[in-house]
């Protein structure tokens, strides 16, 4: 009645299992203890290559246009090989949105007091130049700066570049487009701005001050409007020499590439709370209320300039025929340089369409206002009809002026594609041949902060640039 214990006999079949289970239990024991190691070892090479990546400078990569050597030595003159040490704490494996929310937050911006030069267009528009004071250092006869603002900018957003503008002896000054610094007062503006607005402001400037000479400065979405004001002037323009940072080059994609984050979560609520409230979305609502309408469904930041383009165009102008749906621009290269064949000299001519134009497709007239409502083909034309009207890749070949563009490939608004599908054509052969483009590695959306103190590489490079423009002889035709 006595349980009897039965031991496996050493070498026999039990003792064989009881290797093989503590041999892998050996093993087992083993693995937990490596993997940790592992994560440990990744985690280190991750932070190691965080932390070498903040110590690095962003040296850029050099694209010279075909007759822009002259211009390139001037940039190496002011700037060497043009490289900056990005700011640390702004660096390391997500700089490019850091350095852009740095940019947009615009943090320890300096005050600078201004006046504004405020003028009514043909159209009962409003435009207006905002002169920043200066102090007696700067010349009395020194080189005009014409800022022009990223989308719904204005002068409260430019104080780090009017400062570096300023310590290069040059005389800033920020355009006011419709419904940027001042609301609208006619049911009238551009995302991207109006070459005709901005040959009034240059024209305004020069009737003022006769005789000074002409440099512009553009960020982001200003860049499109100075780009193709620059191509629709050729060499019959005032302006003596020209800075971009970070254009998105073709308006017709451009913004449909921008990444999520900043489109649909953030720009979009920024055009509509600019556009479609207040003075300006009173002014546009009783003009166009199906337009307004369509703008604010639109979930991004492309939906919104298509729905929008209908109140870019000129009052009583008839739109083009035949242009077709804004895909099929798209599809024909409307937005792309032209080819050699294709291009003239002469320059274009605007072709617009107005939200209360006889050839509006209808709805019932509104009888208070007498305006007539846009149905979608319609819009549909009108967006195509502003392709060709301001689109800067269709005219940038014909730009003779020096030129320095920025980009960068941590952009995460303009994205590096924009860069790679028009930068090989823009500045190759002949097209846009006093072009330079320095592209970086790091900088973000026009911030390239630097150094601990995060100053604008940008802002300083474009100063010392466009000072050099006015006074080295090697940018003088």
């Amino acid at each position: 009645g006595t349980a009897a214990t039965v031991r496996p006999r050493p070498g026999g079949r039990g003792g064989a299992g009881r290797a093989a289970g503590s041999s892998l239990v050996a093993v087992t024991r083993a693995m937990i203890a490596v993997l940790p190691a592992a994560g440990k070892a990744a985690a280190a090479l991750v932070v190691a290559a965080d932390v070498a990546s903040r110590l690095q400078r962003s040296v850029p990569a050099w694209t010279i246009g075909s007759d822009a050597e002259e211009v390139a030595e001037a940039v190496r003159k002011v700037a060497g090989d043009a490289s900056f040490w990005p700011t640390p704490w702004l660096g390391g494996l997500f700089s490019g949105h850091l350095q852009t929310i740095w940019y947009g937050l615009n943090i320890f911006s300096p005050q600078i007091a201004h006046r504004e030069d405020v003028w009514r267009t043909a159209d009962g528009g409003t435009l207006a130049l905002a002169w920043p004071d200066v102090p007696a250092s700067v010349a009395a006869d020194a080189p005009i700066v014409l800022i022009l603002p990223g989308l719904c900018g204005s002068i409260a957003g430019t104080a780090h570049t009017l400062r570096a503008m300023i310590s290069q002896g040059l005389r800033p000054v920020v355009l006011h487009a419709r419904g940027c610094g001042r609301p609208l007062t006619s049911p009238r503006f551009s995302l991207f701005g109006s070459t005709e607005d901005l040959r009034e402001a240059l024209m305004r400037i020069l009737t003022q001050r006769p005789g000074a000479r002409l440099l512009l400065h553009s960020i982001s979405a200003g860049t499109a409007l100075m780009v193709r004001y620059l191509g629709e002037e050729g060499a019959a323009t005032p302006v003596a020499a020209a800075f971009a940072n970070c254009p998105g080059y073709d308006i017709s994609v451009c913004l449909s590439r921008c990444g999520a984050l900043y489109d649909s979560a953030f720009y979009i609520g920024v055009l509509k709370r600019h556009w479609l409230r207040g003075q300006n979305g009173a002014v546009l609502r009783r003009a166009a209320p199906e337009v307004c309408r369509r703008m604010e469904e639109s979930m991004d930041m492309h939906s919104f300039i298509v729905a929008a383009s209908p109140f870019a165009a000129a009052p009583e102008a008839p739109p083009k025929e035949g242009l077709g749906s804004p895909a099929s621009v798209i599809g024909r290269g409307i937005g792309s340089v032209p080819p050699a064949a294709a291009r003239t000299e002469a320059r274009p001519r605007a072709q617009t369409w107005s939200p209360g134009s006889s050839r509006a497709a209808a709805r019932p007239s509104d009888a208070s206002s007498g305006v007539l409502e846009a149905d979608a083909s319609t819009v549909a034309n009108a967006f195509a009809a502003y392709l060709s009207r301001c689109n800067p890749m269709g005219v940038a070949h014909r730009i003779t002026v020096p030129i320095l563009i920025l980009n960068a490939d941590d952009d995460p608004v303009c994205k590096p594609r924009n860069v790679d599908d028009n930068a090989p054509a823009l500045l190759g052969g002949r097209s846009c041949p006093r072009a330079v483009l320095l592209r970086y590695g790091k900088g973000g959306h026009c911030c390239f902060a630097r150094g601990l103190t995060a100053a604008r590489w940008a802002d300083q490079l474009s100063a010392a640039f466009l000072a050099e423009a006015t006074t080295g002889a090697a940018l003088d035709e």
